[in-house]
């Protein structure tokens, strides 16, 4: 097995020289500036320098750091780095706080929450938006190449934190919530923000930054779009933009297409491949120092391509893209290997994607257009099923082509088929059952603090204990699309008990978290390369989808319980005193689903 292992990585491995730099910003992406600023830690998170605008032009900033490094026998001190990053390179940020014109205290959807908490806490979210919203300054569009941020039209609402540009996964939920907020035209905003990346080049980068420019992230944009669409009723938006849909489409099956073995048969899916060469530029010395302790046969280009492809996945980093030696999930960041591995979540959301690009036609009156993406939608359900359905397990898992097997591990990402619709609707009634066996034995759902996003120890932050609200919006959306009671019941439940977790952090932190923790009902997570962040885009805009769908019938407290403590209760032990009523969807039936219910998945 090891000397197989070894043989296939030298088989696939990349030529450096053909290789594109990280971006076409050299000061930012692939310069000696980059390298010497960041290897001698001038500021302690990486993506500091990276952000910062320059005050003169590119020839005239690396040309002054030529000389500097002339002056110094290439061997220039930290203080004499920071001194050059003091006089060459401007502090300011490149935005301004932007209130949305859409924004409203008291928007409709809080009337439908009966729960007086919960009503307060939806209103306390709701109330964060205009705290995240940004546009970006006019100098910016004036001197674009002294910034690392691509500039957009429109306004936009940022995670929080450090994270201040658009990031193309979290705008899905971000979305969802401005959306509930009454928010339609902040959510077009953000929408067109990203089609304007997408055709200044041509794809949707990772995020708002130059340094992000060779990868991308999930292919959410049709979902949002759909989304939208959902709410709107907006045709013309969607007869303006669906070229450039297609081209997103186009763009994933052009370079992120990956063939291989199963079974003694071929089978075609995508993988997340993001090749560059050189370090992350916003985590440079985390990369750099972490690829010192490869093994002599390793290759540093190698291993940055695979860093770079887990980032793309948004899981940067976790367990879920080590392949030890052995073939297992053991290791640490130097058994990464992202691109060898078929994500669950990525082909669903693909799959979704294909699908909405049919029914866009269609509404449009593109009756062939329509026949064509739905095939290739049926195709890609078909593939799915074949190669990433476990038959003995009952759930969908993540597939290893250098080992040729299933990754037999639990993460929220193995429901992503049933979140997004990526499901036959026969296939969705026969798995129900299998399906609810698997998550109840899983331990998945076992922690008072939500679902973890793994059940690996490894101090990375898409690991346990740290449960990210997007993964847990997969598992209940993919729960719900089962369709049967027992499948409903767990939705809600899974549902009411994570809102009560993030209203318990809220009410002691006074803040919504991008992680939590597992094991402590309401506290924020860790691990990973960085603190952890407030605001929380995605996190507001979960909580706010679960009080949308279930907030008639939602409580922040039991009954019988305190209002200063949280009980997180056993899995079935829904109280039949309370006389609840959990929200029908279109199917009512216990034994079938309905894959057309908006309510659903996108």
């Amino acid at each position: 097995m090891k000397q197989l292992f070894l043989v296939v990585l030298a088989a696939a491995a990349v030529v450096t020289d053909d290789l594109p730099p990280s971006c076409s910003k050299p000061v930012y992406c692939d310069s000696e500036l980059l390298h010497h600023v960041q290897t001698a830690r001038v500021y302690l998170d990486s993506k500091t320098f990276v952000d910062l605008q320059m005050r003169n032009d590119e020839n005239t900033t690396l040309n002054a750091f030529q000389i500097l490094l002339n002056a110094t026998n290439n061997a220039p001190t930290v203080d004499q780095l920071r001194d050059f990053v003091l006089e060459y390179f401007d502090e300011s940020s490149e935005l301004e706080n932007w209130t949305p014109e859409d924004y409203s205290d008291t928007p409709d959807f809080l009337n439908n929450i009966r729960d007086v908490d919960l009503r307060q806490f939806a209103k306390n979210i709701n109330d964060i938006w205009p705290t995240l919203g940004r546009r970006v300054k006019p100098i910016v569009f004036e001197n674009p190449d002294r910034s690392s941020f691509i500039p957009v039209s429109q306004g936009f609402i940022v995670p929080g934190g450090r994270f201040t540009e658009i990031y193309y996964w979290d705008a899905y939920w971000i979305i969802e919530g401005l959306l509930i907020s009454g928010m339609d035209g902040t959510a077009k905003g953000m929408i067109e923000n990203l089609i304007e990346l997408l055709n200044k080049l041509g794809h949707i980068p990772n995020g708002s930054r130059w340094y992000y420019q060779e990868r991308s992230q999930p292919p959410l944009l049709s979902a949002m779009m759909m989304r939208y669409y959902e709410k709107t009723k907006d045709k013309a938006f969607l007869k303006e933009h669906i070229s450039s849909l297609v081209k997103e489409m186009n763009y994933w099956m052009d370079t992120q297409i990956v063939t291989f073995n199963k079974d003694d048969r071929v089978f075609t899916l995508l993988r997340y491949y993001a090749p560059s060469s050189g370090p992350r530029p916003e985590s440079y010395f985390e990369d750099y120092n972490t690829a010192q302790n490869l093994d002599p046969h390793q290759d540093h280009t190698e291993f940055y391509i695979d860093m770079k492809s887990a980032a793309e996945s948004g899981w940067d980093f976790s367990t879920r893209w080590f392949i030890s030696k052995d073939g297992d999930n053991s290791g640490n960041l130097t058994n990464i290997h992202t691109r060898y591995i078929v994500p669950t979540d990525l082909n669903a959301i693909f799959a979704n994607a294909l699908e909405n690009t049919a029914t866009f036609y269609a509404l449009l009156g593109d009756l062939r257009k329509a026949t064509h993406w739905g095939y290739l939608a049926k195709q890609w359900r078909a593939t799915i099923e074949e190669v990433l359905w476990h038959q003995e397990d009952g759930i969908w898992y993540d597939y290893d082509i250098l080992n040729e097997k299933h990754r037999n591990y639990f993460f929220p990402s193995n429901l992503a088929p049933l979140w997004m619709l990526a499901v036959e609707k026969d296939k969705i009634i026969k798995h129900a059952p299998r399906v609810l066996n698997y998550l109840k034995h899983s331990q998945g759902l076992d922690y008072p603090g939500g679902i973890p996003v793994s059940l690996s120890r490894s101090n990375e932050q898409w690991d346990f204990p740290n449960v990210w609200p997007p993964e847990v919006s997969i598992v209940i959306n993919g729960v719900r699309a089962l369709g049967t009671k027992e499948a409903k019941e767990l939705a809600f439940h899974l549902a009411q008990e994570w809102v009560r977790i993030c209203h318990k952090g809220f009410k002691e932190y006074k803040q919504m978290f991008e992680k939590y923790d597992a094991e402590i009902p309401g506290s924020f997570g860790g691990g990973g390369e960085y603190n952890v962040q407030e605001g929380f885009g995605w996190s507001n805009g979960v909580v706010l989808e679960f009080l949308n769908i279930y907030g008639e019938v939602m409580t922040a407290y039991d009954s019988y319980e305190s209002s200063e403590k949280l009980k997180v209760l056993p899995l079935k032990a829904e109280k039949k005193d309370d006389k609840q009523v959990i929200p029908a969807d279109d199917n009512e039936s216990s034994s079938s689903t309905d894959c057309s219910s908006s309510e659903e998945s996108p």
